[in-house]
């Protein structure tokens, strides 16, 4: 089956930076897992970045998919993970089909600068110039608003 969803994964010290997009299937999600299992780091604790602020859906499978890749990251040294999460609705659909809560380790936010600011919190220095896929959002943010449906998802 064909793979749904964009994405770029980068690490910056120990902070691993996963920028998603788009509509994504569960292919897309298990193929974006395997890039981030393969840049995280061992032996040293670490952070995540999801930048999804263009995600715009997933189904319940990929969903799924989702918790199998925290559980990983939690399992392999990974002490927290900040998602920039595009709207209320996005995480309301994300709790409610992967069981991923908010709480000390998982920090939901709406900004790039305030997942750098929580992140840092916790121990891992990370600014927004340390953000390396700018690039890829504003390829992602013209293709949302060059689509019809974008603003049904945008719903705060």
């Amino acid at each position: 089956m064909k793979i749904h969803g964009e994405w770029e994964v980068s690490q910056v010290r120990n902070v691993v930076v996963r920028a998603f997009a788009g509509n994504f299937n569960e292919q897309g999600v298990r193929a974006m897992f395997e890039d981030y299992k393969a840049i995280a780091p061992t032996g040293v604790a670490w952070a995540s970045l999801a930048q999804g602020e263009y995600w715009e859906m997933a189904p319940t499978a990929a969903l799924k998919a989702y918790t199998s890749m925290r559980d990983w990251a939690i399992a392999h040294g990974c002490q927290c993970i900040a998602f920039v999460c595009p709207s209320r609705f996005h995480l309301d659909i994300v709790q409610r089909n992967s069981g991923v809560v908010p709480g000390d380790d998982f920090y939901v936010c709406t900004t790039t600068e305030e997942a750098c600011a929580w992140l840092t919190a916790k121990g891992f220095p990370f600014s927004i110039q340390d953000f390396q896929h700018t690039a890829f959002l504003e390829k992602a943010k013209r293709t949302l608003e060059n689509d019809p449906l974008s603003s049904f998802f945008r719903v705060a």
